[in-house]
């Protein structure tokens, strides 16, 4: 199928110069430019005072998304009152048969949204982190981190009320794993590993089912846009979900002697 078939607001969603260019560096250009800048350096606890401070930060600002996307929704028993207050909004009502949604008039969780956006590619320096530290950069990590930005992007642009998911669930997360992150920076073990990643694989799963409500609203499987940030999703979160249960069956239930073997 044409991409001109999806029709134009869906082909100029996908042929956005900047988040065109920010995607392929990070995919293409990258890892290559940080391994050969002569900082990679293996030493046991190297980069903890920049890493720890990284992932410190990351917890607290996805905690802080958390806090105003879920004003935004109405999830938050009264303490978010005075931020509606201050930016006028009122609790947006979901899975309405309007289009676009009200959601989109919500002055917090568009804010949210887009900081949520941006920071994706801050998000990058995961991997930089890994790669200045002599470790490989896994197809996971590249597929999760190169197709996250798509996925918010389409449905903020496209204006899929679904993205709430995205925005709630993943600051969710983000908030407990950078918080795991930035323990084991300091070198203090933390037996959370495995919870982190079931964690990540339920928010995955939640969604799913929380998404699909969405083809079942009419405003919304009569529009070509919408749709097309819907399959995205799915295809997407599908892949992630597929790799994350392999990266959690591995990391499990694979004796590491035998992993060792294998990578030699």
């Amino acid at each position: 199928m044409a991409i001109e078939a999806l029709g134009a607001e869906v082909s100029a969603a996908i042929a956005s110069p900047g988040i065109v260019a920010a995607t392929a560096l990070y995919m293409f250009v990258l890892v290559p430019v940080v391994k050969a800048s002569g900082l990679v350096d293996k030493t046991k606890g190297a980069y903890r005072r920049a890493m720890l401070a990284y992932n410190v930060i990351f917890s607290i600002y996805s905690a802080l998304t958390f806090v105003v996307t879920a004003a935004a929704l109405g999830w938050d028993r009264g303490y978010g009152q005075w931020l509606r207050d201050l930016t006028g909004d009122t609790v947006v009502s979901l899975y309405q048969d309007k289009c676009p949604s009200t959601l989109f008039n919500s002055k917090l969780f568009m804010w949210a949204a887009w900081a949520f956006y941006y920071s994706k590619f801050v998000e990058f320096l995961d991997t930089v982190w890994l790669v200045l530290k002599g470790k490989p950069a896994s197809f996971l990590q590249k597929l999760h981190h190169s197709g996250a930005p798509w996925d918010l992007y389409f449905q903020l642009v496209l204006q899929h009320e679904g993205v709430w998911i995205f925005v709630s669930f993943n600051s969710f997360i983000h908030t407990f794993m950078y918080a795991y992150y930035a323990i084991t920076a300091v070198g203090i073990k933390c037996p959370a590993k495995s919870l982190i990643t079931m964690m990540q694989i339920s928010q995955f799963i939640i969604g799913f089912v929380a998404v699909y409500r969405y083809a079942s609203i009419p405003c919304y499987y009569a529009s070509k846009g919408l749709m097309f940030a819907w399959y995205f999703n799915y295809a997407y979160v599908g892949a992630i979900l597929l790799l994350f249960l392999h990266f959690f069956y591995v990391d499990n239930f694979v004796p590491k002697a035998r992993l060792k073997e294998k990578g030699k």
